[in-house]
């Protein structure tokens, strides 16, 4: 919830502090290059420590994160609540989702994978929902919101201190290897590249779409929606994840190589129609490309976890998933970035237009890639 709650109050802090569109999308992506920094540094620690230390410690930071950017006097303190919540979210992403799979009875693991990809969408889509109704309803939004976040942490940090600690202690494999904090990209066997590569770039597209939403969605939605507000553009921006959840849970038996192309295809069509809402102002057409989005980011996202998960050496999940991430990560960096440049230059509405051609045909190679690699015997 700490990753996209500030994005319903970017065009609020705009208005305080007066900057640009690629301002918005700096202070956003701040947080990721923080989660980018914990995976290639810090991305093996759950396997030595454990993964419920490291989820502890997470929850603590992304408090201390949310606590600075409540407070913060101007754009420099904002950027660094960003990148503390960032590092903390890092910790607790690999953490909490190694933890799942380790409590996992014996046998096929999907379930675990699909309850961390879920609870991560429902997560992300909840912070911009919860923090858009706040700061339309109640007053001092730029902390009430945050606060009630930190909230939230403590109810969390309070159970994981009475219940979980025994049940993951149990179950968690002995530490492989020596640790080291210089960065590893921490890769399957080579037989399985091919697949984890067409898996990370799967999360790197999925992640790029999303971050368009989060980052740059409520300064432009306002010219094609009737309705205004911190409110409004929150439930924009959780809806994408929040069908991302029900799609993941719905089709949760879904082949990942089925998966994998229907979801591509998909978000190739979300793009379009995003594309064209833009150039005529459609509400209509935009609300659909919104939940289409969802549905692809959802279907995408969980074919490539469970390819990932299929792929991962025994000892090796936590740094797997850290350079899965790593990968993903970066989607919701560069081209976010590109497009915050381009808004400035050109508009919002055009460089939001040029992602989603560029966008559209990297989908499309890589939904082509696809079918040659995900062989139907293998997936």
């Amino acid at each position: 919830m700490g990753t996209a709650l500030a994005s319903p109050l970017y065009p609020l802090y705009q208005a305080a502090w007066g900057f640009p569109a690629s301002t918005i999308t700096l202070i956003y992506v701040t947080y990721m290059f923080g989660v980018l920094a914990t995976l290639l540094f810090l991305g093996r620690l759950p396997d030595h420590l454990g993964p419920m230390r490291v989820l502890k410690v997470g929850l603590v930071g992304i408090a201390v994160g949310l606590g600075i950017s409540a407070f913060a006097p101007d754009v420099g303190w904002l950027l660094v609540g960003r990148a503390v919540i960032g590092v903390a979210s890092g910790l607790t992403t690999t953490a909490g989702t190694a933890a799942l799979v380790e409590l996992e009875p014996a046998g096929p693991r999907r379930r675990a994978m699909m309850i961390a990809s879920t609870i991560c969408a429902v997560g992300f889509g909840l912070g911009p929902l919860a923090a858009g109704v706040i700061a339309q309803l109640f007053p001092a939004p730029l902390i009430t919101c945050y606060l009630v976040v930190i909230a939230l942490v403590a109810v969390v940090l309070v159970a994981l201190g009475r219940g979980g600690q025994r049940s993951v202690a149990a179950a968690a494999q002995a530490p492989q290897g020596r640790l080291t904090l210089h960065p590893d990209f921490v890769l399957p066997e080579r037989a399985a590249w091919p697949a984890f590569a067409v898996a990370g770039a799967a999360a790197f597209l999925a992640f790029a779409l999303y971050s368009l939403y989060a980052s740059l969605a409520p300064s432009f939605i306002g010219d094609m929606l009737p309705w205004h507000g911190t409110a409004v553009s929150g439930f924009a921006i959780a809806l994408v994840l929040c069908i991302s959840a029900a799609t993941q849970v719905v089709l949760r038996g879904m082949p990942e190589r089925r998966g994998m192309l229907l979801g591509l295809g998909i978000l190739i069509a979300s793009v379009g129609l995003l594309a064209v809402a833009l150039r005529g102002r459609s509400a209509l057409l935009f609300g659909v490309s919104d939940l289409i989005a969802g549905i692809g980011h959802g279907i995408a996202f969980m074919s490539a976890m469970g390819i990932v998960n299929r792929v991962t050496p025994v000892g090796k999940r936590a740094g797997l998933l850290s350079s899965f991430f790593t990968v993903g990560y970066l989607g919701t960096i560069v081209p976010v970035l590109g497009v915050g440049v381009l808004a400035d230059h050109i508009g919002i509405p055009l460089a939001v237009t040029a992602f989603c051609a560029v966008f559209g045909v990297a989908a499309l190679g890589l939904l082509l890639a696809s079918r040659r690699v995900l062989r139907p015997a293998a997936v």
